[in-house]
């Protein structure tokens, strides 16, 4: 049925959903290897999955408005398209995928925006099935393919020696001692998933005096004032790197790390897909839908009656606010200890 096809994947945005795409693709690699997967994808994540071998091309989706659309449709116009398998389900990438040329495109059932109008067959699991977004990805290419893909989630994100050499020497500089690298991500797109500075600042200082830890913080541009106010919130040092790692870079130090703690953020899912153990914090999301996929992950929530409410303001806050730093810190230590 797919044999010498060309395939394209539309998942473009964001960091974490890309990544909850990436089992998804490899199964569909593995049962079509002889056709040639294409995986439309922004710019600013070219760089996480260039050089994976369940790829055989990334279309860039580079800048925004009608312009970049038109630009990008031209190029997969030109790779004559037989399948697209939207992971995306907006009303953007499904015009892109109808403008492909393909005869058939297919996504999910909970489709967005109105992009149904888009699609040929709508396959896989409905949102809100109680799975993890992952599977959800997965099961529209277990059914695309009459169920061939088998129940393996896999992970691939390449990282090259050349990154791995730069993130060691990055912490190797900015750190001292031999104690457990830790990995704090305390920023999100989202204000309300943010557990706060103060609380960052008193974490980090736990883990780098009681705990013995070399703290590194993680962060884009945007964010370095934000978490350079929590490193001199701190009494113990730490190592700002907002800003300073490009993606695959960013991937090594993760992969690095002997724990992450995160909010629910693109660097969670990385940390989580490269095997290394995560304390995550969530507070508006579900932790059952886009949490750690991983099984070295341990997730903490209040409880609050009002979670998950995945609202972008909030006045209250009580879902992170009610979570003590002082659990944190136990979470943290059992699970270096091994004990999660």
């Amino acid at each position: 049925m797919f044999e010498g096809l060309n395939l394209l994947v539309i998942k473009y945005s964001s960091l974490g959903d890309v990544i909850n795409a990436v089992p998804a693709v490899r199964l569909l690699k593995r049962n079509c290897p002889d056709s040639r997967i294409y995986w439309l994808l922004n710019r600013e994540y070219e760089g996480l999955l260039s050089g994976a071998r369940y790829i055989d091309e990334i279309v860039v989706y580079g800048g925004r408005g009608l312009g970049a659309t038109l630009d990008v449709v031209r190029k997969i116009r030109s790779l004559r398209i037989d399948v697209v398998i939207d992971l995306q389900g907006l009303f953007k990438s499904g015009l892109i995928g109808y403008l492909s040329g393909a005869r058939e495109r297919v996504c999910f059932p909970h489709t967005r925006e109105f992009s149904s109008i888009f699609y040929t067959r709508r396959l896989g699991l409905e949102r809100g099935s109680g799975v993890h977004a992952v599977v959800e990805n997965a099961s529209v290419v277990e059914e695309l393919v009459d169920g061939r893909a088998g129940a393996t989630y896999e992970f691939d994100l390449p990282v090259d020696e050349a990154a791995i050499e730069r993130a060691g020497c990055m912490v190797k500089d900015g750190t001292g001692g031999d104690g457990p690298l830790v990995v704090i991500s305390p920023t999100s797109r989202w204000a309300t998933k943010r557990w706060g500075a103060e609380r960052f600042a008193r974490l980090g200082d736990l883990l780098a005096g009681d705990g013995g830890a070399r703290v590194v913080f993680t962060g884009a541009a945007g964010d370095l004032d934000y978490i350079e106010g929590i490193r001199e919130g701190m009494k113990n040092p730490a190592l700002n790197l907002a800003g300073k790692t490009d993606i695959k870079t960013l991937v090594a130090v993760l992969k690095a790390a002997d724990l992450v703690v995160s909010c629910d953020s693109g660097p969670m899912h990385i940390a989580s897909a490269v095997g290394t153990p995560v304390v995550a914090i969530f507070g508006p999301t579900d932790p059952g839908y886009t949490g750690p996929f991983g099984r070295r992950s341990v997730v903490i929530t209040s409880g609050a009656e009002c979670s998950p409410c995945r609202r972008r303001r909030c006045e209250d806050m009580r879902c992170m606010k009610d979570i003590r730093v002082e659990e944190v810190y136990e979470k943290v230590v059992r699970s270096l200890e091994g004990d999660e």
